[in-house]
């Protein structure tokens, strides 16, 4: 988790702050030692950290653990009713498209979740359907939402749902909802929901490849834990790699030079393959395909992924949790 770097005292304890929520989550419940050892902060910052967390109700205060002889220690987890999030994405096309979100706690656990035919296909839909979940669960904080397309800064550049193209949906939804909002492209949601799943804490480069119906491809990376988004956002946009007619090829040459050109630019350890264009039976083709210009040594993995809905979800989830907790601390 990527905190900013510290000049301040007021700065230095926010971070700590940071900190200590982040392996909280992650540890589910700690005592003031174990949370210490996880963030490499001393027992004494850690025990400040929690007492003032405690008292606001963003840290519960668990059973003391067992006695091994001397006091027993206290427990503490973060308390997952402390605020809620909506996860949301629309998939589709101007064709035929739908809006699939979830709501989850505070610590990631999901609440609840649905899927709607995104008709009519405006914005008004759109922004109707979340007022509604929001009436429902009225603890939700902070919004993220997935879309087909090109995401600059929270603006749509471009988007297969073309009432999106052009519009500042992020800052258009924080206005309208009075709530944290962010806003990315459906394949930096979903690597980093498949890195989070199948290749949390590798440092590794690691990339998800979607091959929809039509006739284009999308690619989301995270290297080091962090995605990939690149100078202007385009990082991911393999259908312009400079390949004629590349989208005319047979299925597995089309992926066999995406993944080809992956491995010589990031060198990633695993690809996710997923889209109703691909299927486990194609990964040994790919495979031999790739061998011809890749030395064994440097083939990264490749894993078959049925549907990308999971790994989308999961990664829209998280990341609004970590830009939520970092929002409130640091107000950025």
């Amino acid at each position: 988790m990527i905190t900013p770097l510290n000049h301040t005292t007021r700065e230095m304890k926010i971070n700590n702050v940071v900190l200590a929520i982040h392996a909280l989550k992650s540890l589910g419940s700690a005592t003031k030692a174990e949370l210490a050892s996880e963030t490499g902060l001393s027992i004494a910052t850690c025990g400040a950290v929690l007492n003032e967390l405690s008292q606001s109700g963003e840290v519960l205060v668990l059973e003391r653990d067992v006695s091994r002889g001397g006091r027993p220690a206290q427990r503490y987890a973060y308390n997952p009713d402390y605020f809620s999030v909506l996860s949301l994405y629309a998939q589709g096309s101007d064709a035929a498209a739908q809006i699939i979100w979830t709501v989850s706690s505070a610590t990631g656990g999901s609440l609840a979740q649905g899927e709607v035919r995104f008709m009519p296909l405006n914005l008004d839909t759109f922004y109707q359907l979340i007022a509604r979940v929001l009436a429902e669960y009225p603890n939700i904080r902070a919004l993220g939402v997935g879309l087909p397309g090109v995401v600059v800064k929270g603006r749509v550049a471009t988007c297969d749902i073309s009432a999106f193209s052009g519009v500042p949906v992020e800052k258009i939804l924080r206005e309208r909802f009075g709530i944290y909002v962010q806003v990315d492209n459906d394949m930096n949601y979903t690597a980093y929901g498949f890195y989070r799943s199948s290749c949390a804490g590798i440092t590794a480069p690691v990339a998800y490849i979607f091959k929809p119906e039509v006739p284009c491809l999308g690619c989301g990376m995270v290297i080091n834990g962090q995605v990939l988004h690149g100078a202007s956002q385009f990082a991911g946009e393999v259908s312009n790699l400079p390949f004629v007619d590349m989208h005319k090829l047979p299925v597995a040459d089309e992926m066999a030079k995406v993944i080809v050109s992956l491995a010589a630019i990031i060198n990633p350890v695993t690809i996710a393959l997923s889209g109703p264009k691909i299927s486990e039976a194609l990964i040994p083709a790919l495979i031999e395909r790739c061998h011809q210009h890749i030395p064994a040594q440097h083939m990264p993995a490749l894993t078959y992924r049925a549907s990308m809905r999971q790994d989308y979800l999961q990664g829209i989830t998280e990341l609004t949790l970590n830009h939520y907790n970092r929002h409130v601390a640091f107000g950025i």
